[in-house]
Order: structure tokens, then sequence, then C-alpha cells
């Protein structure tokens, strides 16, 4: 059926954008800016009051008012017609969408192929890389799993998001990244580093490690921009990593002797470094039952569940209920280890595993 409503293709902020308006400021959907009937430019507050979700203006000063098409063919001097043609003509398709706070997350495929050209613009620094290189990691492992350090700069941060537009990417519906006052796509950033969270091949997310601890004795946090204008909350991802000669339908296939989950990305990666055993990276309140799903798929019979400091302090009674007692459940047993060091995290699983095989 065609749709003959044209505020669907014709979108407040955009014509604001077009016309150049000057915004003041914003209350949730509304956004205030100088109205270009009865104020000049040097004024500070503005009357001109925009309904972002209704697509319709009024100046609470001259009382001039209308729908967005309305207020360009207005200060354009021409039809309503024209005007509509034009900003279909004009209005980039990337910008045409109604002003949200949480916009539905994007499919598993379409965020992968964001977030990999989006970190092919991001660098390392000397900082971080020197941090992971502390850490044990190859200079091809950081390659290969794509860390890289956090553009901070706001110029250049909207100018990463401008190319991704460029190659046709949409940016609602990924999280961390959302519309700033002036309406230009940006991306929440932190000192700190990315951890692209990787399952069956695609990029789920991006977990962050920060360089100062945020809150709560952590340095995890999402890359995430819920309650942002036209933002996008992130999910608790789960992460699985597994030697790179090893397909993913021969690791659900078949039999796992053991596996190790840890309950921070970067954990993981220590461990799996370390043993090359293979993990499953998990935020710490992961829900129970994506992971009871994931263990039960790879035949397990053994769990080696590394919890990191955070969940130690904050979380440990609620990691016992929801993931311990549900494997114990299905007879999967559980060795409950304690990762509060930074050093040879994974050592006493590799004497485990010598131990065992020499018995």
């Amino acid at each position: 059926m065609q749709n003959n409503n044209v505020y669907d293709y014709i979108n407040i902020t955009n014509v604001i954008n077009q016309l150049h308006l000057k915004k003041t400021s914003q209350k949730g959907n509304y956004i205030y800016a100088i109205c270009p009937f009865c104020q000049n430019s040097e004024e500070k507050k503005g009357y001109l009051k925009i309904n972002t979700i209704s697509n319709v203006y009024i100046c609470r000063k001259c009382e001039s008012s209308g729908s967005s098409i309305d207020l360009y063919a207005n200060l354009k001097y021409i039809s309503t017609k024209e005007a509509f043609k034009r900003l279909l003509k004009e209005t980039p398709v990337l910008d045409n969408m109604p002003y949200t706070y949480n916009n539905p997350v994007k499919d598993e495929c379409y965020r992968d192929i964001v977030y990999r050209s989006f970190l092919e613009k991001q660098k390392l620094n000397e900082i971080h890389y020197k941090k992971l290189r502390s850490m044990n990691f190859t200079d091809e492992y950081i390659k290969d799993n794509l860390f890289k350090s956090i553009e901070n700069n706001n110029y250049n941060k909207k100018e990463i998001c401008m190319q991704l537009q460029k190659e046709g990417l949409k940016l609602d519906g990924i999280s961390g990244f959302f519309q700033d006052v002036d309406f230009k796509w940006t991306y929440k950033s932190h000192k700190g580093l990315f951890v692209p969270v990787i399952f069956n091949n695609k990029i789920q997310g991006l977990r962050i490690l920060l360089d100062n601890e945020y809150a709560l004795d952590t340095k995890n946090i999402w890359f995430s921009s819920s309650n942002e204008h036209n933002g996008t909350k992130a999910s608790n991802w789960p992460m699985i990593l597994k030697d790179k000669n090893r397909k993913w339908i021969d690791m659900y296939n078949s039999n796992n002797e053991s596996i190790i989950i840890a309950t921070e990305m970067i954990l993981a990666h220590k461990l799996f470094n370390n043993t090359n055993k293979t993990v499953i990276g998990i935020p710490n309140n992961i829900d129970k039952e994506l992971i009871l799903n994931i263990v039960k798929r790879m035949n397990t019979s053994k769990v080696f569940l590394y919890a990191d400091k955070y969940t130690i302090l904050h979380t440990s009674s609620a990691m016992q209920k929801n993931i311990v007692q549900a494997l114990e459940k299905y007879n999967i047993e559980v060795d409950f280890r304690i990762a509060l060091t930074e050093d040879n995290i994974g050592d006493d699983l590799n004497k485990y595993e010598k131990k065992r095989k020499s018995a």
C-alpha cells in the first residue's frame, strides 16, 4: 500500500538543518530555536518551539506555526508543493528519521558491518598498545581482535560518522551512536580501549576497557548511547573465543571436554591467549539462559568459571545463583576461580590440565 503521509519523508529536524536555524536548547522531544519570523540571530532565548515527533512548530512570541514543510516554504517564499519536492531532493536520507531516544537494535549482520568499518577508522595509540603488550598479547593477536583506542576529539568523531554515512551505513539502531544538539551523528566516547564482542564471527557490540575505574570498581562498560537523541542501548551480548582453525559448526557438533567462562571480555582474552582453550566472555549480568544454551550446544562436561574483581565484590551471589546452579542442574561440573591479579591469568588452569593428563 502506498504511503501518502508526507511527514514520513520530511522530518522537521532535517528542515532545521537545511535552513540553518539557530537552536538554543532542547527538552525531551522539543527543540527551541531563534524564530526566523520575529527574532534576530543575536538573541539567546529562542521562542520557536519545535516538536520533533509531530513535525510541527509554533512561536511563543509571534504565534507563527505550521508543519515542517510550511516552515521551509515560508522561509524560501515558495509553495508547500515546491517545498516538498525540494526537501525530498535535498534532504539526506540517512538523517531522515524520527527524533527518538532509544532506537531498536539492528540485526547482528548489520551491526557487524558498521562496527568493522567504524573500527577501521579508529587508531591504536602507543599507551594502549603498550598496555596490551604488557598483557602478553602479540602484535598479531592485537590486530586479529581489532583492539583500538577510542577517538575523543568531537570534530574527528563527527567526521568518522560522516564517512560511515557516505559508505551508505545508517547509524540509528547501532549502540554507541547518537545525534547531538546540531543533529550531527557522533558517538559516546571515553578514555579507553574498544574490545569487540565477537560471536559466530560477527561483532555483536563493543565493550570498553577504561583507562580509569568508572564506578563500583569496574573498568568495563558497554559502548552504548541509551537516553541520547536517536541513540541505541547496548544489550548484554556474550563473546566466544576459539582457535581460528576450528570451525564454528565443529565446535558445536563435537564434544568439548572443558571450556572457560570469564566474567569480563578482556579477562576472557587473557585466558584464551594463555590457554588456547575455548572461552566464553560474559558481562557479569548476562542472562543465565543464554549462557546455558551456549554451553549445552558445546556438549561440555566441565566449566572453569573465572570471576573478575567487580563480580567478586558486587555480584558473586548472583553469579552463583544465575550461572553455577544453572549449569550444575544439567550435570555440568563448575570449577569456580577468582581472577583478582593481572599476572599469569590461566597458569593455574594449565597446571591443572598437565596434572590431569599425567595422572
